[in-house]
């Protein structure tokens, strides 16, 4: 997998993420606005991302009072009418509030571009945790919690009845110390029939996602448990061991072309994927994860079942649930990283507020 090659101070656990200082992105062309830019009330202070069509920056807000994010559509966009994924990511924004996943603090246009205003984060993503460990992996408790913060937010999106369906660390943010997950644009509900896209980022899509089938709570139970695999071993769950790590062929924006709405992409269609490409671009389809502890055989095997029954490729063979794989993370943490001091009579299915 290819590595940033940034330098980072040592780790020192989730909770020194909390001093982590963000390289400031210097403004290329394909940024639209500079510093001290003004877009209506809003004030460009700093570059965040671009992608495929919005752009993100800090932004300066004098209605909050605060420095916020601000996701707007790029140029060569606006005239082809608000991309859908935007619309529909406000929308399941709006309706949803909890400590693990971004705040939408509002949304609006301006100079006739739409945006939305958003949680702004100074600390790194998971990807950029990753990038930043000498052999791409977090300390066993380390990802056993992050995983746990994320299962939370996909646990209440799924009471909420939609599907995440776009895990992966690079959407994973840390607010001191604590994963949010964000970038709800491919959500959709739970109830709807089975998609007609492949929108997802391929290593992280489980399978029946690929197949473009019926999508349910387990779907996402994959995504979490290809993510707490990756962030034990540094691998995604289809890489064999290697001493060193070789050139990757995935792409993260890696979508069949043909299959991107014609309001979010200009580009011409491109001719559906072959069986033998979709299997190169998506192994999981044709063939089992890779055991985790052969990549780090001290990982314990209760911890290693519980990542490879997420993985499963069959949906019935997961857990049913994101619940279901907590409640078998949770006694994993032990010590003084269990979720909840000695003294605390808690024990699995009781609940500790019962009087």
């Amino acid at each position: 997998m290819p590595r940033s090659g940034v330098s980072r101070p040592r780790y020192q656990g989730l909770r020194a993420a909390r001093s982590w200082v963000r390289d400031p992105a210097v403004p290329r062309e394909p940024f639209s606005l500079a510093a001290g830019d003004r877009v209506g009330d809003l004030m460009v202070i700093g570059h965040l991302a671009r992608g495929r069509v919005t752009e993100l920056y800090q932004m300066w807000s004098t209605e909050h009072w605060a420095s916020l994010t601000g996701k707007l559509i790029a140029p060569e966009h606006l005239g082809k009418g608000t991309p859908p994924s935007f619309r529909q990511e406000e929308r399941t924004l709006r309706a949803l509030n909890h400590p693990n996943i971004v705040r939408l603090f509002g949304s609006g246009e301006a100079e006739g571009r739409p945006y939305l205003l958003l949680e702004y984060f100074s600390g790194p993503s998971l990807l950029e945790l990753l990038e930043a460990m000498p052999r791409r992996r977090l300390a066993v408790p380390d990802a056993i919690r992050a995983a746990m913060h994320v299962g939370a937010a996909l646990h209440y999106l799924h009471t909420r009845g939609y599907v995440y369906r776009d895990m992966k660390p690079a959407n994973i943010l840390l607010r001191e110390g604590i994963p949010v997950l964000l970038d709800f644009d491919v959500a959709r509900r739970l109830a709807m029939p089975p998609p007609r896209d492949r929108l997802g980022t391929p290593p992280y899509m489980a399978p029946e996602q690929v197949r473009r089938q019926q999508l349910c709570a387990a779907t996402d139970v994959y995504g979490l448990g290809a993510v707490l695999y990756e962030l034990l071993s540094g691998h995604w769950p289809t890489e064999e061991p290697r001493e060193a790590d070789e050139e990757d062929e995935w792409d993260d924006d890696d979508l069949d072309e043909d299959e991107i709405p014609a309001a979010v992409s200009a580009r011409p269609a491109a001719a559906r994927l072959s069986t033998r490409e979709l299997q190169r671009r998506y192994p999981q389809i044709v063939r089992p994860p890779v055991p985790l502890r052969r990549h780090v055989s001290r990982i314990p095997r209760e911890l290693e079942g519980v990542v490879m029954q997420a993985l499963a490729v069959e949906p019935r063979r997961r857990f049913a649930s994101v619940g279901g794989m907590l409640g078998a993370l949770a006694p994993l943490l032990r010590g003084p990283h269990r979720l909840w001091p000695l003294a605390a009579s808690v024990t699995q299915g009781e609940n500790p507020d019962a009087g």
